[in-house]
Formats: structure tokens, C-alpha cells, sequence
């Protein structure tokens, strides 16, 4: 009696953690849709349905399918279209079986936008064809019986909406002017005694971590991000802390033309954050890695940022967000995968190498 209970806890158990997995994937993707045909299901799963342009949105793909079939997943990159949605990265899950002796095949997505507006993820082909028999068999009629080319599963196109950087409502903005400078106020002995303290146990702690990681022989790994990763993260991070809608037009206007030259240093290996704009334009003309098109781009938007920085113009929203849109597409389509950064002194103690360009 008492092992027939235990059995039927276990059993609720398990059910129970199966609902709650279950519930936890579906609050993970907003979208999932399910197509049969035949031996084969397939699940196209989106995050969200709404995204702004700063944002990247998450696709998977499962297929399932009978052990006696074998499935082909659809190639994604080669279906999205140009300037619209570009792959950021990519994710292959390892085949396993599940219910039924089923085969489960998963494969992610992280998309990312160029510029905002209404887009569609496509329509996805699914190819699956019966697995061959050993050989020595019978196979003239099972030959007959498999069309040419297997057999097609396609889903619909799932619609993504992309937000502009900016409300709409907002506006003209201006560039407002710098605040006066506040006066700090007066401290007492002890709170100046109580920071002398606080230093120098800091300065012990550093002394005594030094010597520490001294001692340490270990080989660093190496940490290298290409460097579109690398400029599409510090431009998340720029509307994450809302300049525009602080009134802050100068100070994001810095902060995004910073992000450009330091890319363009990364991409093309041009020093451009340490040069005028003058001085980089003068040079970018003499290069034989940028294209005349990118040459022109990146001519009117320095100077374009310049005006701003320098001569306190006021942009309208909508060279606002033109200046945010081309950034982001002049990235996009220079990006290159070979191109990566040594970004372990970002991460790794203060001893490890100077960071290095590796193409």
C-alpha cells in the first residue's frame, strides 16, 4: 500500500513538473505556431511580436519528426531580406529523441533590425523524406512511393514590428544649456577621517590582491567579440539611457558619433576617435577598404554630428532618428564576422596584454 502511494506521488510529481516547463516555454516565446504534414510536426516560436530598433528579437524552430523520416530545417539567412532583419547570431541544440520514439531538431535565431518599421519573418520550407532501407532490400516499391525531392511542409510569414527611437508625440527637441556649477558642501573632520580610513584599507586590499595575482601562472584565454557585436551593444546601451528624452541632444550626438569612429577603428583599422573630423575624412579618402558609398555616408553624418556638437543645432525628430538609422545600417552592412576584438582586459585582471586586432 504504502509503495503504491509513493508511486502515485511520483507520478503527480512528474506531471506537475512537466505543466511548469511547459508554462515557463510559453511564457518565454509570445508566438508559437504549430503546422503538421504527415510524420511531421514543426513549432515557429517568436519572443515578442514588438520590438524597438535597439532590441533583437528571438526565432526557434522545432521540428519533430518519426524515427522511420529525416527532416531538413530551412535555411533562415538565406530568406531574409537585405537591410530589413540581419542575423545576429545562431545556435544549433543537439538532436534528441522524445515521446513516442520521436526525433526533436532545434535551431535559434537572434535577429536584429536596421531601421524601424514593419517586417515579416518569411515563410519557412520544411523538407522530409522517408530514410533509406539497408541495403539488399526490397526498395522498388517504396521508390515509387517517395515523390521527387521528398515531401514540403511551409509555415506562414509571422509579421515583427519594429518602434522608432523616438515618440513621435515629442516633437521638435532643443539643445538645453549647461547647468551652473553647484558648490559642494563643507565637510566635518570626521567625515574626512573616515575617507583617509576607507582609503587606506583599500590601498591594502589592492597591495595584497597584486601580490596575489602575481603568484597566479595560469594562461589567460583570450576573449575576442567581432566587432559589430561590439557596436551594437554600446548603441542598446545609448537608448537604454534615454538622452533624447532627458533633452540631452548634444550629449547623445557625442556619445553615437563616438560609437561609429570607435567601430570604424575596430572594422577598418582607421584611427578615427583621436583625429578631427577633418583629419579622419582626409584619410578615409585615401583608404582602399571603404567604398565611395560609405566614403559619402560617413562624410555628411561627422558633419552632420559636428553642426550639433559645435555649432548648436537644433535637429529635427527626424534627423533624429535618420542619424540613429544610418549608424545602425552602416554597421550592418560592413560587418564582418573575422574581425574581432581582444576584449579580455575587460574582463580579466589588470595584468592581462594590451588589447589587439585580429582579422
Amino acid at each position: 500500500m504504502l509503495l503504491m502511494v509513493l508511486c502515485a506521488g511520483l507520478l503527480w510529481l512528474s506531471g506537475c513538473e512537466k505543466q511548469e516547463k511547459a508554462a515557463e516555454v510559453k511564457a518565454e516565446f509570445a508566438v508559437d505556431k504549430e503546422y503538421k504534414k504527415g510524420p511531421l510536426t514543426v513549432h515557429v516560436k517568436v519572443d515578442r511580436g514588438e520590438i524597438s530598433i535597439a532590441d533583437t528579437v528571438r526565432l526557434r524552430l522545432e521540428a519533430t519528426i518519426d524515427e522511420k523520416y529525416e527532416v531538413t530545417m530551412p535555411g533562415v539567412a538565406e530568406q531574409l531580406k537585405p537591410y530589413e532583419l540581419g542575423l545576429l547570431d545562431f545556435r544549433s541544440f543537439p538532436d534528441r529523441l522524445v515521446e513516442d520514439n520521436r526525433l526533436l531538431v532545434q535551431r535559434e535565431y537572434v535577429l536584429a533590425p536596421i531601421v524601424s518599421g514593419s517586417y515579416t519573418i518569411p515563410e519557412l520550407a520544411f523538407m522530409f523524406t522517408e530514410k533509406q532501407p539497408a541495403a539488399g532490400g526490397d526498395t522498388a516499391q517504396e521508390a515509387t512511393a517517395e515523390p521527387a525531392g521528398g515531401h514540403e511542409l511551409r509555415t506562414e510569414a509571422i509579421p515583427i514590428e519594429v518602434t522608432s527611437l523616438l515618440d513621435e508625440k515629442r516633437g521638435d527637441l532643443t539643445i538645453t544649456d549647461i547647468k551652473a556649477v553647484a558648490e559642494l558642501p563643507q565637510t566635518h573632520k570626521r567625515l574626512w577621517m573616515g575617507i583617509a580610513i576607507a582609503a587606506a584599507a583599500l590601498a591594502a586590499a589592492a597591495t595584497i590582491l597584486y601580490f596575489l595575482l602575481r603568484k597566479k601562472k595560469e594562461e589567460l584565454i583570450r576573449i575576442l567579440r567581432p566587432a559589430h557585436e561590439i557596436a551594437y551593444e554600446r548603441l542598446r546601451k545609448l537608448t537604454e539611457e534615454d538622452l533624447i528624452g532627458k533633452g540631452q541632444i548634444k550629449e547623445f550626438y557625442e556619445r553615437i558619433s563616438d560609437i561609429l569612429r570607435r567601430y570604424i577603428e575596430h572594422r577598418f583599422d582607421l584611427h578615427a576617435p583621436e583625429r578631427t573630423t577633418e583629419e579622419f575624412l582626409l584619410e578615409a579618402r585615401q583608404s582602399q577598404t571603404l567604398s565611395e558609398n560609405h566614403k559619402t555616408a560617413l562624410k555628411n553624418f561627422l558633419e552632420h554630428c559636428d553642426m550639433v556638437k559645435f555649432a548648436c543645432y537644433a535637429p529635427s525628430t527626424a534627423e533624429i532618428q535618420k542619424t540613429f538609422d544610418l549608424t545602425k545600417e552602416f554597421i550592418e552592412t560592413t560587418r564582418l564576422d573575422q574581425c574581432r576584438i581582444d576584449v579580455t582586459e575587460q574582463v580579466m585582471p589588470p595584468q592581462a596584454a594590451e588589447p589587439a586586432r585580429s582579422m
